[in-house]
């Protein structure tokens, strides 16, 4: 098999849970503390193998020397990664159950998701992204690698106030669908011509 590799300046990091991982195949969502503790029978040898490659990396790319020796040094390397990325060290941080809550980057303006979510996991993980920066970050972006439309009203109906429901639209929310923002350029496209 050929492998993609563009040459690129992006810091690129990847940190999760390789006892946990195996076992979450679907989100319920439900997010539950994020636990750091590495429980060796719990450990998948593909997934830690692949988890010190990433480290590695991250290790060649910052000159540092973390690893997975024991819980501490996992832990050690969980906090240099969210250090780095609120002081914008970090272009690209692929997680897979980390960060969803209690980590708190105001920086962050995009998230992508590959994953079902629902309910309160779906509302920590989309919330990522909401804080509002300053003139440069006015709102985050949440791109959807699955359909999770029904999910989200769900999520936004059950956590949303009642009395302020006839107040707020979806367009207060999200924005339009691509195909009707495709639509909008096309038209205001012809109109320039």
């Amino acid at each position: 098999k050929k492998r993609f590799h563009q040459e690129h300046n992006l810091n690129i990091a990847t940190i999760f849970s390789y006892g946990q991982n195996e076992e979450d195949k679907e989100s319920n969502g439900i997010i539950e503390e994020e636990k750091l503790e590495i429980k060796e029978s719990q450990v998948n040898g593909h997934s830690k193998a692949k988890l010190e490659s990433f480290i590695g990396d991250y290790n060649t790319l910052y000159e540092c020397n973390h690893s997975l020796r024991d819980t501490q040094s996992y832990y050690t390397y969980y906090n240099d990664i969210a250090q780095r990325v609120k002081r914008r060290e970090i272009d690209i941080l692929i997680v897979v159950n980390m960060f969803l809550t209690g980590f708190d980057s105001p920086k962050l303006n995009t998230l992508y998701v590959d994953k079902n979510l629902r309910f309160h996991g779906l509302i920590q993980a989309f919330s990522r992204t909401n804080r509002i920066l300053d003139e440069q970050k006015s709102q985050g972006n949440i791109v959807c690698f699955r359909n999770l439309k029904e999910q989200t009203d769900e999520a936004i109906a059950l956590f949303n106030d009642e009395d302020a429901k006839e107040f707020i639209t979806s367009s207060d929310i999200f924005m339009e669908p691509y195909e009707d923002c495709l639509e909008m350029f096309a038209k205001s496209l012809d109109t320039l011509y």
